[in-house]
């Protein structure tokens, strides 16, 4: 697979006007933009931009599809974190057996683009969700999954569905920790809830459900991992008191975020093998040079092993007011710093050379970068930044240049969030 095999809906659309772009080039064809092999660096772009390069998504998508084969485990990536049915599309034909979103209002636009596996790992209470998920089911072809937590969630769901004699529901149970987000604490909670699913014919109980990534704790310290492992242990112990529910060939286990995908995967696969293993790592398919380098499972695997970050934001130089003290051209609008601000990788003057220093602050469209008093930077000259968490950047852009590593232009990402 090529990464241009999965071009969005197979056919060119007018450019937007959308920041980072060229000026002169709003409302031509991607088509015929992209045949002037445009540079990041010489064809006009305005700063900041974001970028996506091609070589790292290619080996994170062939990492990730390895790793699930090895752990037979399946692959439902969280597309919330991109919200890009270009990049869904190449997960997918990685091997991606389903795609994961956190609300219906996201499932809806990958649905309306073709996908039709989508597992919404969150409860759905909607009544007009609800009964737009049941009609969509009826078709052979669609299979919706979502959550549920309690007694009274499945109520709402029965009473949304009450006047559709033929609805089709497909739930997963979710299973919680106490501090954590949703998902029954008990398990002794969870039997009568998988009694009254299999009770009505409308409903298919799946299997069960959880999420691991709240855990609190140290980095992948010994301790946090073995809460990590424990909380695996309930979910499968719950997907054994669920098990004589399930109507389908197999029941599904799921857990597994971007960075202790290998504890869940590794439990699942000891201890619950009997179960279809079902990992929804997201932020794989960017990655970061920051809160996931640290802490995902490959951090101190060899590089073919790894994955590598796939997402820069470069911006430009505006001011320097003070000694060793810059201001970009970057802010919160463009940049996500729910973990950290981002920090300095490269620079461009000319050519792309190695950068250090920190950006200390951002404001809404500016950052405040430091760097060491035997460098230099100027006004005028681009920064190249890595981030931590691609959830909260991706969503400051509408179009994205995926580019090679000569950072020419070889595909554009179109977000929807």
């Amino acid at each position: 697979m090529t990464l241009q095999s999965a071009s969005l809906l197979g056919s060119a659309f007018p450019l937007p006007v959308s920041k980072g772009l060229p000026l002169d080039v709003q409302g031509i064809s991607s088509v015929e933009f992209l045949r002037k092999n445009p540079n990041i660096f010489t064809s006009g772009f305005q700063f900041p931009t974001a970028l996506l390069l091609a070589s790292a998504i290619k080996n994170n998508l062939s990492r990730m599809a390895e790793y699930c084969q090895e752990m037979s485990a399946s692959l439902a990536p969280h597309v919330k974190t991109v919200m890009s049915p270009k990049i869904a599309r190449m997960q997918i034909d990685s091997g991606a057996w389903a795609l994961t979103v956190a609300n219906y209002t996201q499932a809806r636009i990958f649905l309306d683009q073709g996908f039709n596996r989508i597992i919404i790992a969150n409860e759905i209470v909607n009544p007009t969700a609800i009964r737009s998920i049941a009609l969509k089911n009826l078709d052979p072809n669609t299979e919706i999954i979502f959550y549920v937590d309690s007694q009274i969630g499945l109520d709402l769901i029965q009473s949304a569905i009450s006047t559709l004699p033929d609805a089709r529901i497909h739930l997963l149970i979710e299973i919680g920790y106490m501090g954590g987000r949703c998902g029954i604490r008990e398990l002794q909670d969870v039997s009568p809830l998988a009694q009254k699913i299999a009770g009505d014919s409308r409903l298919t109980l799946r299997g069960v459900s959880g999420f691991e990534g709240t855990i609190g704790g140290d980095g992948r310290a010994i301790e946090r991992i073995s809460a990590i492992q424990d909380f695996c242990h309930k979910i499968i112990e719950a997907a054994q008191v669920v098990a004589p529910y399930i109507k389908t060939n197999n029941g599904i286990i799921s857990a597994g975020g971007s960075a202790f995908f290998d504890v869940v995967a590794e439990e699942f696969k000891t201890h619950g093998n009997e179960f279809h293993s079902i990992l929804r790592s997201g932020g794989y398919l960017a990655h970061d040079h920051g809160s996931y380098e640290r802490l995902y499972p490959f951090a101190d695997a060899p590089p073919s092993k790894r994955f590598s970050p796939a997402i820069e934001i470069w911006s430009q130089v505006i001011s320097k007011p003070e000694k060793n003290v810059a201001l970009l051209d970057l802010g919160k609008r463009d940049v996500g710093n729910d973990i950290e601000n981002p920090f300095p990788i490269k620079r461009f003057r000319g050519k792309i050379e190695p950068f250090t220093g920190s950006v200390k602050q951002l404001n809404d469209q500016h950052g405040y970068l430091t760097f060491p008093e035997n460098d230099s930077i100027e006004v005028g000259d681009l920064v190249g930044l890595g981030i931590s968490h691609p959830c909260t950047t991706f969503d400051k852009w509408k179009l994205i240049p995926l580019v090679d590593d000569d950072y020419t232009v070889v595909d554009l990402i179109e977000t929807f969030f």
